[in-house]
């Protein structure tokens, strides 16, 4: 399955396999040890398609399966994209994201690649499944090194998905920062998901699953809200759905399709009727709401090192 320039010799579809037993995934996403090329420490992650796309997976415990089931996936999730005509040139990077509280690799950047090449990065991802178990995990240090160490073309339009169950927490901590080698802006006062929306023309999304997996809490849903546009708060409400959750933001973002005719594409490649309505109820209100975003003031692709003197422990 999957097609184009991302074909496996071996595939196994998570549409035929019970949630989260897929042992094809399972062997592959076996890596134990974090491999050097993806610390974050030093690393400008660079894209220079037209769209840029970032996975951000929540590795924790709780969430430890949609990795599963986006390898699974991604042969499926790379193919409608290009059959579809979805985009016209884009690339991916999945990144992976834990608490830096308590993980050993709470932050870990995998470069932009595409097709089959991507498999080799999502197979050196280390699922910790750890976490803090206080409904935060370190999603704001990631959005801050997003915001800080990534370069995309001029006139590009990246798009970066968050999954995850939890919230951010409400401040990136300047020793965490510091710690992977992210430069503080001490004069800084926006949120880092602030700032990483400037910078994206405002194409960040979280797509929400349920609170360790039982049911959505309000205040975690509350959080991420107050964070990005509310309709970019996207509920996964069948875990399997998540690829195909993406797809539709994907299509409807780009232009190239309505709601409707991403429903139509859907039924066109046989998904059940339960999927189909989950994920138009999720996307209704994105739907609703695409309208050519306008970001103002200027925030750079790239940062120097000129800073104003002072000095915080929170931004």
């Amino acid at each position: 399955m999957g097609g184009g320039t991302y074909e496996r010799d071996v595939y196994s579809g998570s549409s035929s396999s019970s949630w989260g037993s897929s042992s094809y995934a399972t062997q592959r996403l076996s890596s134990t040890r974090l491999d050097p090329s993806l610390l974050p420490n030093g690393k400008i992650l660079r894209s220079n398609s037209k769209t840029p796309i970032i996975i951000v997976l929540d590795v924790t415990g709780s969430n430890i399966e949609f990795a599963k089931v986006v390898y699974d996936k991604m042969p499926m999730f790379y193919g409608q994209i290009e059959q579809q005509g979805y985009l016209k040139d884009f690339d991916i990077s999945f990144c992976a994201v834990g608490d830096a509280f308590t993980d050993s690799y709470p932050m870990q950047i995998c470069d932009f690649a595409k097709g089959i090449v991507l498999d080799s990065y999502l197979e050196k991802l280390v699922l910790e499944g750890n976490g803090g178990g206080q409904k935060m995990e370190s999603y704001e240090l990631m959005a801050y090194y997003l915001y800080k160490n990534t370069s995309f073309a001029p006139g590009s339009e990246p798009i970066i998905f968050f999954i995850g169950d939890e919230a951010p927490y409400p401040y990136t901590d300047e020793d965490q920062a510091k710690d992977f080698g992210i430069e503080i802006e001490e004069y800084a006062r926006l949120h880092p998901f602030e700032c990483l929306r400037k910078k994206v023309n405002d194409n960040v999304f979280c797509l929400l699953n349920k609170y360790c997996g039982d049911r959505f809490e309000s205040s975690i849903t509350h959080t991420w809200e107050n964070m990005l546009a509310p309709e970019h708060v996207i509920k996964i409400k069948e875990e399997k759905s998540v690829v195909d959750l993406m797809l539709g933001v994907i299509s409807m973002k780009s232009g190239s399709r309505t709601l409707a005719g991403y429903i139509g594409d859907m039924q066109g490649r046989n998904q059940t009727e339960k999927r189909i309505e989950n994920v138009k109820g999720s996307l209704e209100k994105l739907s609703q709401t695409i309208l050519p975003a306008v970001v103002k003031g200027n925030v750079p692709m790239m940062f120097d090192d000129k800073k104003p003197s002072g000095s915080g422990r929170r931004i």
